[in-house]
């Protein structure tokens, strides 16, 4: 029998392990896909009664246990959708657990701080701007990071003294993004991947005159050039420069 061609079915399968309770990687992370690449998730364990220093410390180690949560579903590629716990490792390290974490699951796993390395080395930029919306301490591990990574971070500016990142709206991100005043060779990167970032990022985009990223679009991008797929709508609607280096 001959078929019509597929509208529907997809070409690519992208896991992606979120944190229990965050609101944002899921959807900006589909968004920022195109609709051939399906996109599956898992959450990580629910951890009552921590503090935010106390998961981030346990989410790396539940990682590995998570990617086993998807069974035998033949996955492409997974994203580990959190950012910070990375911040507590030297950039080498980190590298070395991306890849520990790949041979471990039998294809490519991309952590979301290596992704934004990528992503910003793949623009030409080593200055970075960091948007924080960490609390102080994982500010300075941010700072700590990206420095021993080979970016000069330019400027920190943090949203809050608190972690505000899943609570923040688009409208608070963008007024946010529109108090900075980047230098023309930088990018600006608004760390988590908790944050409601994307419409912020196309409504500022243009006017910061840089290109902005944020975890999400960075493991989007990642996940996308390792496939060989064309960014989503969002992606060049919230990062062109990035977007025109995808397919």
């Amino acid at each position: 029998m001959i078929h019509p061609p597929r509208r529907w079915h997809p070409t690519h399968r992208i896991g992606l392990l979120s944190p229990s309770a965050n609101p944002a990687v899921e959807p900006e992370v589909r968004h920022l896909l195109p609709p051939q690449a399906a996109l599956h998730v898992a959450r990580l364990p629910v951890m009552p009664g921590t503090t935010l220093e106390q998961r981030n410390a346990a989410y790396l180690d539940a990682a590995e246990k998570g990617l086993a949560g998807f069974g035998a579903l033949a996955l492409d590629v997974v994203i580990v959708g959190v950012t910070g716990p990375s911040y507590a490792l030297p950039p080498a390290e980190d590298q070395a657990l991306q890849e520990r974490l790949s041979a471990q699951a039998g294809r490519p796993v991309l952590l979301a701080s290596r992704a934004i390395a990528d992503a910003v080395a793949a623009l030409g930029r080593r200055r970075v701007l960091l948007f924080s919306p960490y609390p102080g301490w994982l500010t300075e591990r941010a700072e700590r990071y990206w420095a021993a990574a080979g970016f000069e971070i330019v400027e920190s500016f943090k949203v809050s003294d608190s972690f505000r990142a899943y609570d923040l709206s688009p409208e608070e991100v963008a007024d946010g993004l529109a108090r900075l005043a980047p230098p023309p060779d930088c990018a600006v990167l608004i760390s988590g991947t908790g944050a409601a970032t994307l419409d912020a990022m196309e409504w500022r985009q243009a006017a910061l005159g840089v290109p902005v990223l944020s975890s999400n679009l960075a493991c989007a991008f990642a996940a996308c050039r390792r496939l060989g797929l064309p960014g989503g709508p969002a992606m060049a609607a919230c990062c062109p420069a990035l977007a025109a280096l995808l397919p």
